[in-house]
């Protein structure tokens, strides 16, 4: 992979079958990592990227099953002053840490203080996770007390998590400037979803907007097809206000133009698909219009032709390249720009 950051990849998949877990294990964690039964894998399937931005170090990986632990001895070896924040996509973990038990699902995020004892096993897993040191978190935090072991859940683990992901997509094509910048912010965000307090949400406004349209977005489209999708029902599923929720979508047009045009952009998709043999009313139902004049009109308006003239040029389009074909399009899209 190409990027600008200080970036490794690891990957067991090229290595002889009974080598893989050697060579997983033998890498520079902080943990003892261990097999999860009794017999040594014959075969261990796990990659894992590794970037470096700023302050923070972040990590993906997919790994198979397999025992985590970190020692009285290995907890006292210098240099492990770090807080290991992991959100878990796929997989479940149990353990302790310390002297308190744990355990976790997909989506919830896992806090890790490895200057201190722990040992977990774990399921087949994907897993992203961020490395923050001791000093920095405590310059937000004040007090460390009461991390190790911590599970952040609901809502403050759902938007971290969401924001881990946002970030890691980005991070390929960050400059060194821009990724210290971030790394500043990203502690600004975990500081305030461990320990939400008015102040500590200033900062992270505007990681909060950006984090907030992405779930929106992943809620619509999960939702596309239901009659109740709208800004309430998304407000709720969200847990803020409607106020909240309009100000995020300001730039879009308004959240219900936008779940509109989803629905429409959907219905479009599915008009046109070959083989498709549904008629246009059945369709604009399925994607949560209850009126076929409230459809037709929304339709019309957004694309400049009748859902009918859509689906003919459609059908055009896909039977191959034609003088006919090219004219409607033609006709279409200059219908569209000058609606």
């Amino acid at each position: 992979m190409s990027t600008i950051l200080p970036f490794a990849h690891f990957s067991t998949k090229d290595l002889p079958a009974n080598l893989q877990f050697e060579a997983w294990r033998e890498q520079p964690y902080a943990f003892e990592v261990s097999p999860a039964e009794d017999e040594w894998p014959k075969s261990f399937a796990a990659e894992v990227d590794v970037y470096v931005f700023g302050s923070a170090l972040m990590l993906r990986a997919r790994q198979g099953a397999q025992r985590y632990a970190i020692s009285p001895d290995r907890a006292r070896t210098k240099g492990r002053n770090i807080f290991l924040f992991t959100c878990y996509e796929r997989g479940a973990y149990r353990g302790c840490a310390g002297a308190d038990e744990i355990n976790g699902e997909a989506g919830d995020i896992q806090v890790l203080d490895l200057s201190q004892t722990m040992n977990t096993i774990e399921t087949s897993s994907i897993m992203t996770g961020i490395a923050i040191s001791h000093d920095n978190l405590r310059e937000k935090l004040g007090t460390l007390d009461k991390l190790h072991g911590l599970d952040l859940r609901q809502t403050a683990g759902a938007f971290l998590s969401d924001y881990l992901q946002l970030l890691l997509r980005r991070l390929p094509t960050m400059s060194e400037r821009e990724a210290s910048a971030m790394a500043d912010a990203t502690i600004d965000v975990i500081a305030a979803c461990v320990r939400p307090t008015q102040e500590r949400m200033l900062p992270i406004a505007a990681q909060v907007q950006s984090v907030l349209i992405v779930r929106a977005e992943k809620l619509v489209e999960r939702y596309i097809q239901e009659p109740q999708l709208s800004p309430a029902f998304l407000c709720k599923q969200l847990g803020v206000s409607r106020r909240t929720l309009y100000r995020a979508f300001e730039e879009r047009g308004g959240v219900h133009d936008y779940i509109l045009e989803r629905r429409l952009a959907a219905v479009a998709a599915k008009v046109t698909a070959p083989g498709e043999t549904r008629s246009i009313s059945e369709l604009a139902e399925l994607y949560g219009f209850t009126t076929s004049e409230t459809f037709w009109r929304a339709f019309k308006r957004r694309y400049g032709v009748t859902p009918g003239e859509f689906r003919a040029v459609g059908h055009l389009h896909h039977a191959g390249p034609s003088s006919s074909a090219i004219a409607s399009l033609f006709k279409q899209w200059t219908n569209g720009t000058s609606a």
